[in-house]
């Protein structure tokens, strides 16, 4: 297992460098503006539930499947937490306003197919790598790459005094993840989900490969929001928004 928590550590470190993180992170930018991503993440928020659902057996009387059913379930319903914050943001607000045609074209749009590719290919592995053990993997790259993100983002509301009222990017949604957090591989410890697994050299090997390809979609995936942030800020000094 230490083979796949460094490799876990070594990617977050990566991550965290990404030019979306440290754009979010850089307070010499307007704050709401360093939230001009969030409609682009739309599709990516919505698919999520999808993941998880092909990750759960209720069947199941494994205990590590029993502990992804149980992180599948507490996570289902983020979605609607994404979408009342898409609400309570400017940029947000601007997307919402849009007609429908509009938001779908955008949403299915070719600069977005890596944000779709993340749950596509998520999927994928999922059906790829069926044993709880590599459904374990798959919730820790998952949440390991979203960690990178969370971090700047719940600074940033916090700092705008706005961590009550958002949802998905404030303390409702952090709350939640550092539940998470007490039952998570970090780097000096494994999770206790895996109740003293010992993969074999081919399951590490296995859970070596998810990992990094969970990360290398992320990556991508953070490189389309940080495009898209770009682009709606430039928007805005063309015809200011309404900042609240």
């Amino acid at each position: 297992m230490l083979q796949i928590i460094q490799t876990l550590e070594i990617r977050k470190q990566q991550l965290r460098q990404s030019p979306l993180c440290v754009m979010i992170g850089n307070t010499s930018l307007p704050q709401e503006s360093r939230l001009s991503f969030t409609p682009a993440m739309l599709f990516f928020v919505m698919g999520f539930k999808d993941i998880l659902n092909k990750l759960k057996d209720e069947k199941s009387a494994d205990p590590m499947q029993q502990s992804v059913n149980v992180h599948c379930e507490e996570d289902s319903y983020h979605w609607q937490w994404y979408l009342k914050d898409l609400e309570r943001i400017s940029y947000g607000r601007q997307f919402l306003e849009q007609s429908g045609l509009s938001m779908f074209q955008q949403t299915w749009s070719d600069n977005y197919s890596s944000v779709r590719d993340v749950v596509y290919e998520t999927i994928h592995i999922a059906r790829q790598f069926p044993l709880p053990f590599y459904k374990l993997i798959i919730i820790e790259a998952l949440e390991a790459t979203f960690e990178c993100f969370n971090e700047p983002v719940f600074e940033l509301v916090h700092t705008m005094g706005r961590q009550d009222e958002l949802e998905y990017f404030g303390q409702l949604h952090a709350h939640s993840e550092a539940n998470h957090a007490m039952d998570k591989t970090d780097a000096g410890h494994e999770s206790a989900a895996y109740n003293n697994y010992v993969p074999s050299k081919h399951e590490t090997e296995n859970a070596l490969h998810i990992i990094n390809k969970i990360f290398d979609l992320f990556e991508k995936a953070f490189n389309c929001w940080y495009q898209e942030s770009q682009m709606a800020q430039s928007l805005q000094q063309e015809a200011p928004l309404l900042i609240k």
